[in-house]
């Protein structure tokens, strides 16, 4: 999520700025919620029965109701990278962070 962040793990001589870990965890946060909702958005339509994914197609004014199967597999792949990303993001900022702790320590 954060090059800058990346870069302060590898180089600790680098110096993050004083607001970088606050927009890491508010964007994480924001992106964890994300990419839960798509993946439950994603299950849900896999979930439907074949019926229901008619009925939807027929609302929306299309033909082919077999277009939803790789429309939830897509939001699910979608919804679990956007999560893996953020706690990612979350693991090297608490390395970070137990780094500048015990950085101060010493």
């Amino acid at each position: 999520m954060s090059i800058y962040l990346q870069r302060s793990l590898l180089l600790p001589e680098v110096v993050l700025k004083e607001n970088t870990p606050g927009g890491i965890r508010i964007m994480g946060v924001i992106t964890v919620l994300w990419g839960g909702l798509l993946f439950v958005l994603g299950a849900g339509i896999l979930a439907m029965p074949p019926e229901a994914k008619k009925d939807v197609i027929q609302q929306l004014g299309a033909d082919n109701p077999a277009i939803l199967t790789p429309m939830g597999i897509v939001f699910l792949l979608i919804g679990f990278i956007l999560t893996f990303n953020a706690n990612l993001s979350f693991r090297f900022l608490r390395e970070w962070t137990r780094r500048e702790e015990s950085g101060e320590e010493e």
